[in-house]
């Protein structure tokens, strides 16, 4: 199998991080209520079958076979969204469905990840967490591509990282100020739920304490409470964008120098082609004027280039 020569990504976090605060502008709202209905997506039924679930309920399992189909669709859509947003695209919630369109390859990519960092965190954890940053760009990949194969989104993903890791670890520590500003309402609301939790604490049922605590983490003042983290998803979530567009090779910094992406893609509802993966052709600057207008200057300039040259050049 062929792969592209990757970028190592030497720009600071701060410059990505500059670069993502550009893209997002005017668009925090729209980025923000996608993930929200996201979160939604991925919460609310599952909740729902879990308060009507009784012990032993086939529910239980249909809830979480849910949570596992959805999840890999919709990461595939999340990571085209904010490619598209990156790259100064019209997006919105409509992006959602793309990843339901390649719904097989978004499933099979989702549980290659998680059974592939579940087996090298049995090793230990940070070989697990390796993995994890390893594995990062390859919902990415397939969103820029998905005439890709999982497994080769898998090893364009783990070639693209290959020197590119600890980069990105630096860039997504770079946000922890923000993370924790933002998780302060969560944590003041949570600690307010989980309070009528700690009476099953010493049950003598150990199901009703957890279900008390899964009751708490779903109520809908602990989703109001994580709108500040949601928001700084958005933030890291174009930054990778980011990070994934420099390690490709398609931005240089320096003024939005893109380079053309390769190939099309064919949306899988209409049929019709996408200029998804075409990005802003190279900047190209006007041609200066060779010789100065204004006539002072151009009376300078031959007196510095012609032959009685005043300074001996």
């Amino acid at each position: 199998m062929e792969f592209q020569t990757y970028n190592i990504v030497n720009e600071r976090p701060r410059t990505i991080r500059a670069l993502a605060r550009q893209a997002l502008q005017g668009r925090w709202t729209e980025a923000f209520v996608l993930l929200l209905v996201v979160t939604a997506i991925e919460q609310v039924p599952g909740t729902i079958i879990n308060s009507i679930a009784r012990e032993g309920s086939i529910l239980g399992f249909i809830a979480s076979i849910y949570s596992l189909l959805i999840a890999g669709p919709l990461a595939m859509g999340v990571a085209y969204y904010f490619i598209k947003l990156f790259r100064q695209r019209n997006g919105g919630l409509d992006d959602l469905k793309y990843g339901f369109g390649y719904a097989q390859k978004a499933i099979v990519l989702h549980l290659n990840i998680i059974i592939r960092v579940f087996l090298w965190a049995l090793l230990f954890i940070v070989p697990g967490i390796i993995a994890g940053i390893r594995y990062s760009m390859a919902n990415y990949i397939l969103a820029d591509d998905p005439s890709k194969s999982p497994q080769q989104c898998l090893f364009e993903s783990s070639a693209m990282m290959r020197g590119n890791k600890m980069n990105y670890v630096v860039l997504m520590i770079s946000f922890i100020g923000w993370l924790i500003v933002a998780s302060i309402p969560s944590g003041i609301v949570e600690s307010i739920l989980v309070r009528p939790a700690q009476a099953f604490l010493n049950s003598t049922d150990p199901n009703q304490y957890f279900a008390a605590l899964s009751q708490a983490a779903n109520h809908p003042l602990a989703l109001l409470a994580s709108v500040p983290t949601l928001i700084v998803n958005a933030y890291m979530n174009t930054a990778t964008a980011c990070f994934y567009d420099l390690a490709n090779g398609n931005l240089s910094v320096g003024g939005y120098d893109y380079a053309a992406a390769q190939g099309s893609v064919e949306d899988p509802f209409t049929g019709k082609d996408v200029t998804f993966t075409d990005v802003p052709t190279e900047v190209t600057h006007e041609d200066l004027p060779e010789t100065f207008e204004d006539p002072e200057l151009k009376a300078a300039e031959d007196k510095y280039t012609g032959d009685d040259n005043i300074y001996g050049e």
